[in-house]
């Protein structure tokens, strides 16, 4: 008769995918609430927000980028101040048909300009520290489940987002990684023979069992190809792919690179804003159709801005506050938070009007049902959802 310990080895054997999940969630019989799901979209590098969501009536602009400010009459403009940069139609067309909420002014008190202390930030919600696990890590751990997978990062390697649940959490670029190993049909008989004991033995067998159905379910997918193009649109048809398959997972990270623009912005700043526009139109279009419109939300951010005035390389430097992006059927669409002033700037950066911790917050305590505070600490919710 195997113990505990037995089991968990034989379950790291099956490929490494999962572990099984702490006992006291198998004893509890707590079901995870709703069938929800967050996409956590990083824009790397750092997007430059002011020609993302342009503020095209303030005579700053002009003053700001006189090289690389976006021509008056290419602008998408959404209102009597603001507009899109050209490249994102397939914004202007979500914005159209109310999917699309532009939260103004993202940032945190002291930013940081390094990347990877900034993208720690982010991921941690905890400025002050260096913490060693992340807020949406904090917020699965806060709520049981006895689902065998939880969340899928879709990159090499576990972001700190993540860090901190103990099961549940898999990062994959591959859904063959998922393919079951020599020998894992003896493995699964064991379980099935344990399962049949009932007790402690047979929750956890029970619970490897689920994980082993999970895998090959997850082996036997393909990414959707249709409507998607570059190396975000491949990722997003993956993550179409996860959620058709109704595993209901309550995050899905991605990361789309090339956003630090420190020289010649014009061309490639277009081209990614271009990918980003339409791969999330068509994502959001094929997930309607799917019938999950009402089931996921997508949240598109970045670990900092850029700075305000163009730079001598025709492009920007690190900088601060930006527009970050919701995405879905039951949000609150529009402009939400106010746009920082291209006046009163702080040495050449914007100043925050949104802290970053109340709209992951928002997130988490609206769409999610999560305990924003066990995961982000006592910052007030943006409200975002219908």
């Amino acid at each position: 008769m195997l113990d505990r310990r037995e089991f968990i080895q034989r379950g790291f054997a099956i490929g490494g995918l999962f572990a099984l999940p702490r006992l006291s969630w198998a004893e509890t019989g707590k079901k995870t609430p709703g069938a929800r799901t967050l996409v956590m979209l990083h824009l790397n590098g750092g997007n430059d927000g002011l020609n993302t969501v342009i503020p095209y009536k303030d005579l700053n602009y002009r003053i700001l980028r006189p090289g690389i400010g976006i021509n008056d009459a290419q602008i998408r403009k959404i209102d009597g101040q603001y507009g899109l940069h050209p490249a994102l139609g397939g914004f202007e067309n979500l914005w159209k048909r109310d999917r699309l909420a532009i939260v103004n002014g993202i940032g945190y008190p002291q930013p940081n300009y390094s990347h990877f202390r900034a993208t720690e930030i982010f991921y941690t919600a905890q400025p002050e520290q260096t913490p060693t696990s992340g807020w949406m890590g904090r917020a699965i751990e806060a709520r049981e489940s006895t689902k065998p997978l939880r969340a899928v990062a879709l990159v090499k390697e576990k972001p700190l987002l993540l860090q901190g649940a103990t099961n549940g959490i898999v990062t994959m670029t591959d859904f063959r990684q998922f393919k079951l190993p020599e020998g894992a049909r003896e493995t699964a008989e064991v379980y099935r023979e344990a399962a049949k004991m009932g007790g402690v033995r047979g929750e956890v067998a029970a619970r490897a069992i689920e994980a082993l159905k999970v895998a090959n379910r997850i082996a036997a997918l393909r990414p959707v190809t249709g409507g998607f193009y570059g190396p975000v649109g491949r990722d997003l048809g993956k993550a179409l792919a996860l959620l058709r398959s109704k595993l209901d997972l309550e995050v899905i990270h991605l990361s789309m690179g090339g956003y630090d623009t420190h020289a010649n912005q014009g061309g490639q700043h277009n081209g990614l804003l271009g990918q980003l526009g339409n791969n999330l139109r068509s994502f959001q279009d094929q997930l309607e159709r799917a019938g999950l419109g009402d089931r996921v939300v997508t949240c598109v951010f970045s670990e900092f801005g850029r700075r305000a005035t163009e730079n001598l390389s025709g492009g920007t430097d690190h900088g601060s506050a930006y527009p970050a992006f919701v995405i879905g059927k039951g949000i609150k669409p529009g402009l939400h938070g106010k746009y920082p002033s291209l006046e009163d700037l702080d040495r050449g950066n914007f100043k925050y009007t949104t802290d970053f911790r109340g709209l992951f917050a928002g997130l988490l305590t609206d769409f999610l049902h999560m305990d924003a505070r066990a995961a982000i600490g006592p910052h007030t919710p943006l409200e975002l959802m219908a």
